[in-house]
């Protein structure tokens, strides 16, 4: 076990600074922004989706403003069975708005650039989907059919369970149990091609992390019926860090908001808490304004834009980004909005070139960087 840092307080203190500086905001702050005339009547809305809520009813309001927003809780809601509720803590990421699969792909970034600050090295990332409603009935009824036919070979209690829950044996210990379900259905071949096109980009884009992954065809969400699971391990057991597990959940978010359009993507990162008293979970730091709001225009930028998003933290240049992969105008828009006094912009022809676009905002003066040059040239522009 890691012991070189046990300290939740110090944990949730460094994930907040990260998370700001990839352009997440708490979900405090984000509560102030909002008048409580447009705060929606939500339907029986737990605890742990406050920042969800509150983020979508931005989004509501200003749809071409996606929202990112972190919070923190000494009461989980949605935890691994094999964590301890009254020894956890969660640290929560959501990104609202966002229905591409960079949704994800920033997510991950986010909890990896969190947990490897921390000093936790990552052994991989897990991955599976269940894909659109359509998709994921699709395999149920599959499922239900191969399950019930091979019953007598599952556990007793796994039986007694898949009984209430279908998936019940997904999270089975057992040996046996888990690899009866190897042997059937996989989602994967139920996906809708809308799914299946969603699935595969993060697919693709994950390689631009630098992770190893894996697929795993047991991992499933929770009750909030995630399309997309992921989950994050760590090689060696951590004094503070658990592990780490999200997925996108669009269709729960509709429902209990009661819209018809909605898309979320969250993550939970989950630490030993003892030693931090309530209070320590309310975050009092003080927000940094972005100092630049970065574009990118397409999928290649998209990826390319990954390394961008490493040398900004590295160089401590806190960013405020967009994922609008088509439009530059609404972008810019909401560059002026923020208040930086520079925007990034890479396109197709710069994702190629190895470079990026930095225009000044008050003059629309723009000059061409080498990506390698980027932090160099921002510092000299403190």
């Amino acid at each position: 076990m890691s012991t070189a840092r046990i300290s939740p307080v110090s944990f949730l203190k460094l994930s907040a600074d990260v998370a700001s500086f990839y352009g997440f905001r708490s979900v405090r702050n984000i509560e102030r922004t909002l008048k409580r005339r447009e705060r929606p009547a939500l339907r029986g809305a737990p605890a742990y989706a406050a920042a969800a809520h509150l983020s979508a009813t931005k989004v509501a309001l200003r749809p071409q403003e996606p929202v990112l927003a972190f919070y923190a809780t000494p009461s989980p809601v949605h935890m691994p069975e094999r964590f301890s509720q009254k020894e956890t803590g969660e640290f929560g990421l959501c990104v609202v708005g966002v229905g591409e699969s960079v949704g994800e792909i920033v997510i991950l970034k986010t909890v990896s650039a969190i947990v490897s600050e921390w000093g936790a090295p990552i052994a991989r990332v897990r991955l599976n989907t269940l894909g659109d409603r359509d998709s994921k009935e699709r395999y149920e009824r599959e499922l239900l059919s191969y399950t019930r036919r091979r019953t007598s070979e599952f556990d007793p209690t796994c039986q007694e369970n898949m009984a209430r829950n279908l998936f019940a044996a997904h999270v089975c210990k057992h040996d046996s149990c888990r690899a009866l379900l190897m042997e059937g259905p996989r989602s994967v071949n139920f996906l809708s091609e809308k799914s299946r096109a969603h699935f595969r980009g993060i697919l693709e884009q994950i390689e631009g992390l630098g992770l190893a992954y894996e697929l795993d065809d047991l991992l499933i969400g929770d009750s909030r019926n995630q399309h997309t699971i992921f989950a994050v391990d760590l090689k060696e057991q951590d004094a503070t860090v658990l592990g780490s597990i999200g997925g996108r959940w669009d269709e729960h978010l509709r429902r209990t908001t009661g819209r018809k359009e909605g898309a979320i993507v969250s993550a939970s990162i989950y630490f030993r808490k003892k030693g931090a008293a309530r209070g320590n979970f309310i975050s009092k730091s003080k927000e940094r304004a972005p100092k630049v709001f970065f574009v990118q225009l397409g999928s290649r930028a998209k990826l390319q834009g990954l390394s961008v998003l490493d040398m900004l933290w590295q160089a401590r240049v806190p960013v405020s980004q967009s994922f609008d992969s088509s439009r530059l105008s609404p972008q810019q828009n909401a560059a002026g909005s923020v208040g930086v006094s520079h925007v990034l912009i890479m396109g197709q022809r710069e994702a190629l070139d190895g470079t990026i676009i930095v225009r000044e905002t008050k003059n629309n003066s723009q000059t061409i960087v080498a990506v390698g040059q980027l932090p160099r040239f921002l510092k000299n522009l403190r």
